[in-house]
């Protein structure tokens, strides 16, 4: 009996031992895929999606290209990885704040100053727009999932504006997804005028075509 209960006891203490080292190790392994997954998203905004590949992308965060392969498979599995991602930063960033604020107005323009601050922090911009003119016309799982992410976000931007009809601010008779199209329209416009024509007017033109927007819909 003595035998056996310590035999009991250590293999207790051995598959303790062994959940905190596999914990550990995938803990390790998610640490390192985030890492990857931040380098090849600023890789992304400054060259595009398409230049991102496991041996680029190795080169740049110092890491073997099997290791590299070894979290994705295939440079198709890394890209849509590093949208997913994006995509997962853009909503912590741009709509779960703005989501806290009234609906209305306000929340709009938090959402548009959300917006831009997502834009402005990646080095070459929002990886969506240069993603979108790279793969408008190139099948594959990178040109659905960038898809799937931009109807989702127009729907967001329709469910917003049905908020503010809820809340007085719009008319009632708003075309919701007129006005998606309409604020993604001066968004697309802003980031070729602040980053590709460096206008330093951009941000004083963007106020003044969002208040003539948002009048339009009052």
């Amino acid at each position: 009996m003595g035998e056996a209960g310590s035999s009991e006891s250590v293999k207790k203490s051995l598959t303790k031992t062994n959940v905190r080292t596999i914990l550990s190790i995938m803990k390790k392994g998610q640490e390192t895929k985030i890492v990857i997954l931040e380098a090849g998203l600023d890789m992304a905004s400054q060259l595009g999606l398409e230049c991102v590949s496991i041996g680029s992308l190795a080169k740049i965060i110092k890491m073997s290209k099997s290791g590299l392969f070894a979290h994705f498979q295939s440079k198709e599995n890394l890209q849509v990885e590093i949208l997913n991602y994006a995509g997962r930063l853009f909503s912590e960033s741009v709509i779960v704040p703005s989501l806290k604020i009234k609906a209305g107005i306000t929340r709009i323009k938090a959402l548009v100053d959300n917006w831009i601050n997502w834009s402005s922090a990646l080095t070459g911009g929002c990886i969506f727009v240069s993603a979108s003119t790279e793969y408008s016309d190139r099948p594959g799982k990178v040109r659905e999932c960038l898809l799937q992410q931009q109807n989702d976000w127009i729907d967001c931007l329709d469910r917003i504006a049905q908020a503010a009809i809820s809340s007085g601010d719009f008319r009632v008779d708003v075309d919701c997804q007129q006005f998606a199209f309409d604020l993604y329209s001066l968004m697309l416009g802003f980031h070729l005028y602040f980053k590709l024509l460096d206008n330093s007017e951009t941000k004083k033109r963007k106020e003044i075509a969002l208040d003539r927007l948002l009048n339009n819909y009052r």
